[in-house]
């Protein structure tokens, strides 16, 4: 072919056909850029699927990590439940009791009052994604925007939360229910060790003395301590309201996320 075309470029020069080379120069110059263009927008259409496939991949990466996380989120829920629930229930029974009076169903809930949950962050696909700069890689602004803010949200949550558990539970309540608690002889309640080995076996270690039943109780009744105990009992149930609709929220913010990547997935197929 390329002899062809140079047969005839010499032939119109033999010819003195000048006009004629010209014009003919000019359509193979021509040619020879749309051929140009055509291998680039190949090259460019190309490269433009691998980068689409390599981001369906992350998203189905961060679909399943945010359901993970809704998981999580859903277990953290529960557990406050529990805390607001028994607290409610250590509160109701002072009330209607004056004090603390058979306490072989109360002190298990008090027990319970000295556990906390740990907040995870499942999205380790985001994390590795924010770390390496592949966030780009996600074409939808709005998307990308949202990953970042939520990478955002999670964390400052998360470091919260643990720096609560710390410093109000660890710190504040839980060497007082220790101490007037009955942990010897109740342990935890029953809901409280379900819902641990749910995750990791657990089993309280009783000690079967009744004068030691008889001292809690005698000691808890003392005016000082169930002032103490009431105050953060009443604390306690306050800190698990605002965890349990801090992660409610987060729940909702993490199944619009979701939405938006399964809609984001569906668009490519």
């Amino acid at each position: 072919m390329i002899k062809f075309f140079r047969h005839i470029r010499q032939s119109m020069i033999n010819q003195n056909r000048t006009k004629k080379y010209l014009l003919y120069a000019i359509g193979e110059i021509i040619l020879v850029v749309i051929g140009i263009l055509i291998a680039l927008q190949i090259n460019n259409w190309n490269e433009n699927k691998k980068l689409r496939n390599q981001e369906i991949t992350y998203l189905h990466n961060l679909k399943g990590d945010l359901k993970t996380q809704i998981s999580m989120l859903d277990v953290y829920i529960d557990y406050e439940n529990i805390i607001i629930d028994h607290s409610n229930d250590i509160i109701e029974h002072f009330e209607l009791n004056g004090g603390f009076d058979d306490m072989d169903s109360v002190f298990p809930k008090l027990n319970d009052l000295t556990t906390r949950w740990t907040f995870s962050n499942a999205n380790t696909t985001l994390l590795q994604m924010l770390n390496s700069n592949q966030i780009n890689i996600i074409q939808n602004t709005e998307l990308k925007e949202e990953l970042i803010a939520f990478n955002q949200q999670i964390d400052l949550f998360a470091k919260n939360t643990n720096i609560n558990n710390t410093n109000l539970v660890d710190n504040l309540t839980t060497d007082t229910f220790v101490k007037v608690g009955g942990f010897a002889s109740y342990g935890n309640s029953e809901r409280m060790v379900q819902k641990f080995n749910d995750f990791y076996p657990f089993k309280n270690k009783i000690v079967n003395d009744n004068a030691l039943k008889e001292i809690a109780i005698q000691i808890i009744n003392e005016p000082k301590n169930k002032l103490e105990i009431m105050n953060k009992v009443s604390y306690r149930n306050t800190i698990s309201s605002l965890q349990k609709s801090g992660n409610e929220a987060l729940r909702v913010r993490t199944e619009q996320i979701l939405e938006m990547i399964n809609n984001e997935i569906d668009m490519s197929n």
